[in-house]
């Protein structure tokens, strides 16, 4: 009689762990799996035309940076040669 009472007790324990195991698992392959891209364009063909686009807009940008970077040379060129020759004419007399 003993041994029934203990049988019986122990299976509410079995099924716990069973149900604990596969709430663990399924946790555990969510954790695991990486998460899917949903921004990601499917189609190759259009991911090189956005490709090519943000390429073409990077380049523009960098042809404004050149050419701002160009005027501030070419201004600082002509500073300098102004200084120089403020600086003569002061010697000068």
């Amino acid at each position: 009689m003993i041994e029934t009472h203990v049988k019986q007790r122990n299976w509410p324990s079995y099924a716990l762990g069973a149900v604990t195991t596969l709430v663990v698992v399924a946790l555990w392959g969510s954790f695991v799996v990486p998460p899917r891209a949903h921004a990601q364009i499917p189609d190759s063909g259009a991911q090189r035309y956005e490709m090519i686009k943000e390429l073409r807009t990077t380049n523009q940008k960098l042809g404004e940076i050149a050419s701002i970077l160009g005027q501030i040379r070419d201004q600082q060129g002509a500073e300098k040669e102004s200084d120089a020759g403020r600086k003569k004419r002061r010697i000068a007399p």
